[in-house]
């Protein structure tokens, strides 16, 4: 006489890929919500007083600071090619030395002023 049969059990496989999907699924949300901080493209800074524009050093500090992201290391310096002029469309290209790998060319172009504020969008430039 024979009973029924054993209940199967899933196979460790399953349960091991199951698992992983899970983990996958809330990495990748978790991801979305933080990298498009990381990678803001925008910033905006005050005009000098003195000279009326956004001076190259305050660029330069600020795309510093957008291209260092966690885990990895920022560039060594950046170079930009004059400061920047408080008009809507004005630009200057700025040029990022990383320790390891190539440089990054990138123009900064103004996409907003109100006041002493200017905001501004920095873009890869291809060499």
């Amino acid at each position: 006489m024979t009973g029924p049969p054993p209940p199967r059990r899933a196979p460790a496989g399953g349960l091991l890929l199951g698992l992983l999907t899970a983990l996958l699924a809330a990495g990748t949300a978790l991801l979305v919500l933080v990298v498009p901080p990381l990678y803001g493209r925008d910033a905006t800074s005050e005009v000098d007083d003195g000279t009326h524009t956004v001076p190259r050093s305050e660029i330069a500090r600020t795309l510093s600071g957008q291209l260092t992201l966690p885990f990895r290391t920022g560039p060594d310096a950046v170079r930009c090619s004059g400061d920047l002029r408080p008009v809507r469309s004005a630009a200057v290209r700025c040029t990022a030395h990383f320790p390891v790998g190539r440089d990054r060319h990138l123009t900064v172009e103004v996409t907003h002023v109100q006041d002493n504020k200017v905001t501004y969008r920095r873009r890869s430039v291809p060499h």
